[in-house]
């Protein structure tokens, strides 16, 4: 991790300050810009090497930065959009929603609870489901001829408990943001503190009848490639309550994504960007967060992830 293969701009875009060193050492000392004493451990994990993150590359013609032009939100910007749990509201719900279809299988609501607590560090409680059929708008896609309902009305009749930092709404339908739009994965409304996400689409029977059906048996890559779409998208989501908007400069879970298969290309986790602004609003060890997560994608038999976060650990742990 040499500072020459960093460009200072970009460490600033992080968060991240070079210190002085009089010692010999090959990689620099670094500290996070909002840490007045330097916790070097956690500011190495944000320090942007380039065998683990790439930088975002231009995106191709129907990719999420070609259809939407964003500038991107650095870490000082995030500072005036923050929105942080507080001692009387900390709990993360998630909500298992229905309108035509079946809901989310309780298996998969236990895996994405257990992830949350890892990936966000609050507790997690898995609320009752609540059938919205009669509270939202719907309509049948012109495309593929399945049932869709208004993602953004959907956030409008959420339910959000005192004692929660935010509510997150689960379903297998599909969702449409507003007329003009094809569909969405999710969408977040940060100043209610609520959102909603599909997995219809990570199914792969989608689109073949009105309403998608989770069958395990039938999925390709089987139920962890499942378990791996639905916690992805899931943390995105969530990671918009805390102000932290889509990336631009790093191959990141921040990304935006117009289709599955830019969905599936984008990583399990956080740029150093994204990783300091949720660092700095939840102070957790990351060394123990990325020790936890290995052994969650373990226990599902998602080997891509471990090496991932084995491979950053090791680099880290060889930098101090």
């Amino acid at each position: 991790m040499e500072t020459s293969a960093v460009d200072v701009k970009l460490l600033q875009v992080i968060g991240i300050q070079v210190l002085p060193d009089k010692g010999k050492r090959s990689s620099p000392k670094c500290r996070t810009v909002h840490e007045k004493v330097p916790r070097e451990k956690n500011s190495r994990f944000m320090y942007p090497d380039l065998e683990s993150f790439k930088q975002k590359k231009k995106s191709k013609s129907g990719e999420w930065l070609a259809e939407h032009k964003e500038s991107g939100q650095n870490f000082n910007q995030f500072l005036s959009h923050i929105n942080r749990p507080g001692c009387h509201r900390k709990i993360l719900y998630l909500i298992p929603l229905i309108f035509e279809e079946e809901p989310v299988p309780a298996n998969i609501l236990r895996s994405l609870s257990e992830y949350a607590a890892i990936f966000f560090g609050l507790p997690v409680k898995i609320g009752k489901k609540r059938n919205m059929f009669k509270d939202v708008p719907n309509r049948i896609n012109e495309h593929t001829h399945n049932f869709q309902v208004d993602a953004s009305a959907v956030l409008d009749k959420m339910e959000v408990p005192s004692d929660a930092f935010c509510v997150a709404g689960i379903t297998l339908c599909d969702l449409y943001p507003k007329p003009s739009w094809n569909f969405v994965f999710g969408l977040a409304n940060m100043s209610k503190s609520c959102g909603v996400y599909s997995l219809a689409r990570y199914l792969s029977n989608f689109g073949s009848t009105r309403n998608t059906v989770y069958k395990p048996e039938e999925e390709k890559g089987g139920e962890a490639t499942f378990i791996r779409r639905a916690c992805k998208v899931m943390c995105h989501e969530i990671g918009h309550m805390y102000g932290i908007h889509h990336c631009v400069f790093f191959e990141c879970l921040m990304n935006g994504s117009n289709h599955l298969q830019e969905a599936d290309k984008r990583p399990s986790f956080l740029c150093p960007v994204c990783l300091n602004k949720l660092y700095y609003v939840m102070k957790f060890d990351i060394e123990e967060r990325y020790c936890k997560m290995a052994e969650f994608w373990r226990s599902h038999g998602l080997t891509e992830e471990v090496g991932w976060l084995e491979r950053r650990l090791t680099i880290v742990a060889g930098a101090m």
